[in-house]
């Protein structure tokens, strides 16, 4: 008769096993989940900072006259609402204005995005 000495892994050492590696698949899974919300997040900043350069270009090379004061909007790039307000206000230098643009997520008012330029008022 052959000798049916024991070999491979106890019940004991297998669910262990398992277990360390549900606790490693679950910290993995919670891993992917905060990275694909951290992308999201560059995703929606990087247009913001797109919409902001559109409207900063858009005041900056605005045929003259300018008016001063605020003006707010709403639009979407790529399927995502975003809010912008862009302020002209004047400068201590005469003939000159600040634009500054501000972008924010319309859904939690957070501000994605500011850029300021100067340009002339004539």
């Amino acid at each position: 008769m052959p000798d049916h000495g024991q070999s491979g892994f106890s019940l004991v050492e297998v669910i262990a096993a398992l277990g360390v590696f549900s606790i490693a698949a679950m910290g993995m899974i919670h891993l992917s989940n905060q990275t694909q919300i951290g992308a999201s997040h560059v995703d929606m900043r990087t247009l913001a900072e797109i919409e902001a350069s559109n409207l900063i270009a858009d005041a900056v090379t605005a045929p003259p006259p300018i008016s001063p004061g605020l003006e707010t909007g709403e639009s979407v790039q790529r399927g995502r609402a975003l809010q912008w307000s862009r302020t002209v206000t004047a400068t201590p230098q005469a003939g000159l204005l600040l634009v500054a643009v501000e972008v924010r997520n319309p859904t939690t008012d957070q501000v994605l995005a500011r850029v300021q330029s100067l340009r002339t008022e004539r």
